[in-house]
């Protein structure tokens, strides 16, 4: 892991929303030739200088992925999107996120929030390290971490991930410890709210669902004044996808997206529709305070920094 840019980033404004990331990791997660080998040699010269260093270590050749959440302070709620690995949580087939112990939760209360003030979790998809500040240890237990919060769960994930439901093959022995430690516990302290297709949060801020990533894939929506934003969890999991949305990361033998040609029908329309509208895009593992324009370039998307 690696201190680039960690700690909470500097809040900005959606209209009347204040938001703001929360960093828990960040670090190599793939390789470049798992992130980026379907792209020639040409594409890839043409595109790796401002990839170094923040988004890819020129030395290890690998791809730096950063692990957050985002904090969304509305004039009546405040909403936290996806809560990562967590801490002290088993994840045997992805052991960067096996028993990790970060300072997640100083960095949250950092903000003038402690996990008391959460009033609604929203969950964009079920992978490990989006959900595994669900819970905290306590004893023998894990308990909710936001004691008053409802948890947004999407139904469609928890239907084809539940090990109790489902024999298949993408069901693996971490995703079993995920419902177990991060899931199953909600659900139990009954804070947890299962959601389809869509879903109205409050005025202008409204949840749909992307599959393609995985079945229940979510995209948060911001529309407050005359400003919007989208939290698009892993519809974007690499920078290089924005000028080359047909890319599709792989993790060992599998593709991450469990639907490949589904979600790159689903990249091209979101950011087709954020280089019209000017929205901000913010990624769920992109190394940025404060999310990403896009704009039409020559040959196709381009990637801006709204830092910049």
């Amino acid at each position: 892991m690696t201190d680039l840019h960690l700690g909470e980033g500097p809040s900005y404004r959606i209209g009347r929303v204040r938001a703001r990331r929360i960093v828990e990791w960040n670090g190599r997660l793939f390789t470049r030739a798992q992130a980026y080998g379907q792209l020639d040699q040409a594409d890839w010269e043409a595109q790796k200088a401002w990839l170094d260093p923040r988004f890819w270590n020129a030395e290890t050749d690998g791809v730096t992925l950063t692990i957050q959440s985002f904090l969304l302070e509305t004039p009546d709620q405040v909403i936290l999107v996806d809560t990562g690995i967590g801490n002290g949580k088993d994840r045997p087939t992805a052991p960067p996120f096996s028993g990790l112990g970060t300072p997640f939760l100083d960095r949250l209360r950092a903000t003038g929030f402690a996990p008391e003030d959460v009033d609604i979790v929203v969950l964009t998809h079920l992978h490990s390290d989006h959900v595994g500040w669900n819970t905290t240890r306590d004893g023998d237990s894990w308990v909710p971490t936001f004691p008053n919060a409802r948890y947004l769960v999407p139904r469609a994930d928890y239907d084809f991930f539940n090990p109790a439901g489902s024999g298949a093959a993408h069901v693996d022995a971490d995703m079993a410890l995920v419902f177990a430690d991060s899931i199953d516990p909600i659900l139990g302290a009954g804070q947890a709210e299962f959601w389809d297709d869509t879903l109205n949060l409050a005025e202008g801020i409204d949840l749909r669902r992307v599959p393609g990533h995985t079945p229940g894939s979510g995209v948060l929506t911001v529309q407050s004044e005359d400003d919007s934003a989208q939290f698009v969890g892993d519809l974007l999991s690499t920078p290089m996808m924005v000028g080359h949305p047909d890319l599709c990361a792989r993790y060992g033998e599998h593709y991450v997206d469990a639907s490949p040609d589904l979600i790159r029908s689903a990249r091209r329309d979101l950011l087709t529709r954020a280089a019209q509208r000017g929205t901000r895009l913010v990624p769920a593992h992109f190394n940025t305070d404060a999310g990403h324009f896009v704009a039409h370039g020559p040959n196709g998307f381009a990637f801006v920094d709204a830092n910049s």
